[in-house]
């Protein structure tokens, strides 16, 4: 029973994400939906209680997969230089991966899966943080790494392979994710590192 529920799931977000990536959110159709889903109207309501709710599942379920590999990626760093290079390596490797996923959490959220996901987001978000800090904070504190606060740190890591890959997902560039990872680690280990 669980497992079914949980397919039932899975093709209903799935059935989602393309309507949502075509007409966005507030223009996709419960019907289309649930007729590329092959589930029914209660189920869907069931599960999500409606659209946003569909939205704002599918955007915390893409991230959580995101931090969670993202994380883990970290686990296996043999130094700080090597953990900051696999990062921006796994973002890349990730968008490119999940190309439709990504699409929709760099390009496709609107104000109903912001109201939807708010609470849930901002824990989501301190979890994932306070792993990365955690992982950070021996290189901090042994002078290789910057001290800066999770903005920032956003920013100077990940920023540059992020609004490469918003280009790519919007098509308004031809540059592999994959061709351009070394040069963006390379620069994220410049960014972060106190190391001459």
């Amino acid at each position: 029973m669980a497992a079914a529920t949980a397919e039932r799931r899975a093709a209903i977000l799935e059935a989602a994400l393309v309507e949502f990536n075509a007409h966005g959110v507030a223009d996709a159709s419960i019907e289309k939906i649930r007729r590329r889903s092959g589930a029914s109207v209660g189920s869907i309501y069931h599960h999500f209680g409606g659209k946003d709710g569909i939205a704002g599942a599918l955007y915390l379920d893409g991230l959580r997969d995101y931090q969670d590999g993202f994380v883990a990626a970290l686990a296996g760093a043999a130094s700080p230089r090597d953990g900051i290079e696999l990062g921006v390596r796994y973002h890349v490797n990730w968008i490119e991966s999940h190309r439709d996923l990504a699409r929709f959490l760099l390009l496709g959220r609107d104000a109903s899966v912001v109201v939807a996901t708010a609470r849930p987001l901002r824990e989501l978000n301190r979890r994932f943080f306070a792993a990365v800090s955690r992982w950070m904070q021996p290189a901090v504190e042994g002078g290789q790494l910057r001290a800066v606060g999770p903005e920032l740190l956003t920013v100077l890591w990940i920023g540059p392979s992020q609004e490469l890959a918003r280009h790519w997902l919007a098509g308004r560039t031809r540059v592999s994710l994959t061709d351009a990872a070394d040069v963006l680690a390379q620069a994220a280990w410049k960014s972060l590192s106190l190391e001459g």
